[in-house]
């Protein structure tokens, strides 16, 4: 599979796009799942619901985000992959985790649930063939293209990886 190219995403996606190292699309979004779940083995239990700084996430929150992205941009490919020509809301970020309780769960069934979503995606989007991913739909105001979704969730979610590691794993105060 091909890398999107830059006409297929909004500007502010390219930094997740950048992220994605190999084109077999498929391949890293599967491997993730095993790095997520070493990742996610790594977080003190004592430590899951300390944000790093005041006003940001929680270890436990920044694993319900990348989870709650991975549905609507899930979404999003499957809506414009069957040609469906409807214009997608955006959504608040901020809102979703406020209102998600995550700290009420453990950080093991938010990885679980994680492992489980991108399992079932992946199976998806393994029967995208080269049209459905050329498809553009519009989702929060912008045009998109399946193919660029794949490569946007992968890139979402090593980005989000890399803040817990670098936040919460290496950073001593939390």
């Amino acid at each position: 599979m091909r890398r999107p190219l830059e006409a297929e995403h909004p500007v502010y996606y390219k930094h997740y796009i950048d992220l994605v190292k190999s084109d077999d699309i498929i391949k890293e979004l599967s491997a993730q799942v095993i790095d997520f779940q070493e990742l996610i083995s790594e977080i003190s239990v004592t430590n899951e619901n300390e944000s790093y700084a005041p006003g940001k996430w929680t270890a436990k929150e920044v694993i319900g985000h990348i989870t709650d992205t991975e549905r609507i941009f899930a979404c999003r490919a499957l809506s414009f992959a069957r040609k469906d020509k409807t214009a997608l809301p955006g959504f608040n970020e901020n809102d979703y985790v406020y209102y998600a309780n995550f700290k009420n769960r453990t950080i093991y069934d938010l990885a679980h649930e994680f492992a489980v979503l991108r399992e079932s995606n992946i199976t998806l989007f393994r029967s995208f063939d080269t049209e459905a991913l050329d498809q553009i739909g519009n989702a929060n105001g912008r045009d998109v293209s399946v193919r660029a979704i794949l490569f946007m969730l992968a890139g979402h979610a090593a980005h989000h990886m890399n803040v817990v590691k670098t936040k919460y794993l290496e950073n001593p105060s939390v």
